[in-house]
């Protein structure tokens, strides 16, 4: 009997706790989706000189507007507290908010920046949205007070970060750019901080990325309620804000359209004499590269009989004839090219230091390197030895040259335009909001990525061109054809960054590992240009899901498609506005090759 009593009660406690646990578990969960306080709707902020800084002739002020109401602004407010021993995490994105941006469009720089955001409005962000209680606790209990509902960041000096510079929290953005000095008015109190973020700012558009804590002691923020046994609460929470702002898109489109339907009506033929006369400046470049690739062989066989490539003319080291990107590729013998003599390996540099001391240059006091390795090549595929980068270009070698920023006299830029040597400016950010620190070029043209192999070629002497249709399959066979995981290797739709948007991104050059000829990024990141029967892209991109990834895989270069929505007529010929997932990786024939002591 004291037996069956003793298990009883202990029968009895069980239950009870485990009654006692579900009652817990319900109340826990009605508390976590108890109706949200509904917000009152913001007032109008009028922001006149934005965060008190005056707008100079030729600035643009630029209005940011709410993510969740189709604007181009998302601000997200991170916390966490421990409640009965477990951690809880939420995040919500704030719904209502307002506010303003001073750009200097000509030097590209962000004046000022004022941004008005009500606390009281606010929902669920992230895979594990912040629950109602959450929600209330932000709305009612300590973070505003009834006479002070907006938080007002404020926004006067912008700092481009130093090298070396490392930000004062180590949750900033990793890749920031820019030390914003603000103030933060909460509750009433105002107080300075320094806001690290990644800043892009164009002729009529700015891109932010930034995270930043705020304390609540600082603030005055000491209760947190809603529970009735205490939990112990993050001291800070992180704030992130993302924007991507540009003129109004209605009145831009209304704009546009009025101004393509007029270009139309005066120049009906434009767009078929455009590619007319393109097809013909195509034809004539490539000529042209074939006979400075011939000048070049030449002068090394006279330097170096013995050693020397004999080329036939009219023929490039890969095997292509030069009659230009349309042109069929020829079954011509590749040329004999003692590989014994040439160094495994050598490094170049794009040269922004002024080498030739023109007067009508900057010295801009650095040289970017690149790599390139030797590959050997099979005479009978009809593949000559080559060299080629070890990464795709990048914008570090890039930008400058595309800008026009070497170069000081403003005459000479507007004649290499003109001659189509130069780029003209890119419409949009030029990174596409993915960023230019160690990230490949993208959103190139064919005959962007050919001038620049150009330019390469007569600061250095050498042959860099792009590669052949035969070069790129050999690389890709010699290799081992595709991936069995192309995700070990390559940055694909299904691992690359996403931006705060969901999209894919780019990623920096050389972070997979090298295939066994020393390349990076061969597959994946962005799909490179291939000089084939037409020109088109190869490799797949940071945009093809690793299901979609072939040996096969291409895209053909289309002007009426990857710059559908460009404003202008002509349309660009050196940036595509519809599809950027291309870049582009140097290849460079065996002529002129530093010898083995100096390929360092």
């Amino acid at each position: 009997m004291p037996k069956f009593s003793t298990v009883f009660t202990a029968g009895t406690f069980l239950l009870a706790g485990t009654a006692l646990g579900v009652a817990v578990a319900a109340w826990l969960q009605a508390w976590s989706n108890q109706p949200i306080v509904a917000a009152k709707a913001a007032a109008p902020v009028v922001i006149g000189d934005v965060a008190g800084v005056k707008a100079a002739p030729g600035d643009l002020a630029l209005d940011l507007t709410p993510f969740d109401a189709g604007g181009n602004t998302q601000l997200i407010w991170h916390c966490g507290k421990v409640l009965m021993g477990s951690r809880s995490d939420y995040s919500g994105a704030f719904t209502q908010l307002q506010g303003r941006v001073l750009l200097d469009p000509k030097a590209r720089t962000l004046r000022a920046a004022e941004l008005h955001v009500t606390l009281a409005a606010m929902r669920g962000h992230g895979d594990h949205p912040a629950p109602n209680a959450l929600i209330n606790t932000v709305q009612e209990q300590g973070w505003f007070l009834d006479d002070q509902p907006t938080a007002v960041l404020r926004t006067q000096q912008v700092t481009p970060r130093e090298a070396g510079a490392a930000a004062t929290f180590d949750r900033a953005v990793p890749d920031w750019t820019h030390a914003l000095t603000c103030t933060l008015r909460l509750n009433g109190i105002e107080q300075a901080l320094t806001v690290y973020a990644r800043l892009e700012v164009g002729e009529a558009s700015v891109r932010v990325d930034a995270r930043f804590p705020i304390s609540r002691p600082g603030f005055q923020v000491q209760q947190r309620r809603g529970i009735s046994f205490p939990a112990e609460v993050d001291a800070e929470v992180l704030v992130e804000v993302h924007a991507a702002v540009s003129p109004d898109p209605l009145a831009v489109i209304a704009e546009l359209n009025r101004q393509l339907v007029a270009q139309q009506a005066a120049t009906g033929q434009l767009e078929s004499q455009v590619g007319t006369l393109s097809t013909r400046l195509d034809s004539l470049e490539a000529s042209i590269d074939g006979l400075r690739r011939d000048l070049r062989q030449a002068a090394s066989a006279a330097a170096t009989p013995s050693t020397a490539a004999n080329t036939p003319a009219g023929t490039s080291a890969g095997g292509d004839a030069t009659a230009g990107p349309t042109a069929s590729p020829t079954t011509t013998t590749p040329p004999a090219v003692d590989i014994t003599a040439l160094p495994p390996r050598f490094t170049d540099h794009v040269d922004y230091r002024n080498p030739t001391k023109d007067a009508r240059l900057h010295d801009l006091g650095f040289a970017a390197p690149f790599e390139m390795v030797l590959v050997p090549g099979d005479a009978a595929q009809g593949v000559a030895p080559f060299y080629a980068q070890t990464t795709e270009v990048t914008w570090d070698m890039f930008r400058t040259w595309s800008y026009c920023g070497d170069i000081a006299d403003p005459t000479l830029a507007s004649s290499l335009k003109a001659a189509l040597l130069r780029p003209s400016p890119c419409y949009d950010d030029a990174s596409r909001g993915h960023g230019f620190d160690g990230r490949a070029v993208l959103g190139v043209s064919r005959r962007n990525a050919l001038a620049f192999c150009r330019f390469v070629s007569e600061q250095t002497g050498r042959s860099y061109r792009l590669w052949s249709e035969a070069e790129w399959r050999y690389i890709a066979n010699a290799t081992g054809g595709l991936p069995s995981n192309p995700l070990d290797v390559a940055w694909l739709a299904d691992n690359a960054d996403r931006d705060a948007f969901g999209e894919p991104l780019s990623m920096p050059v050389g972070k997979k590992p090298a295939n066994s000829l020393g390349l990076y990024d061969f597959w994946g990141n962005v799909a490179e240009w291939v000089m084939g029967d037409k020109p088109y892209i190869r490799g797949g991109s940071y945009l093809v899901p690793a299901s979609e990834l072939q040996l096969e895989w291409r895209a053909n270069e289309s002007q009426a498609v990857w710059n559908l929505t460009y404003p202008n007529l002509p349309k660009s010929l050196w940036w595509y506005r519809d599809r950027f997932d291309m870049g582009f990786r140097l290849v460079c024939d065996p002529v002129g090759i530093p010898p083995t002591s100096q390929a360092k």
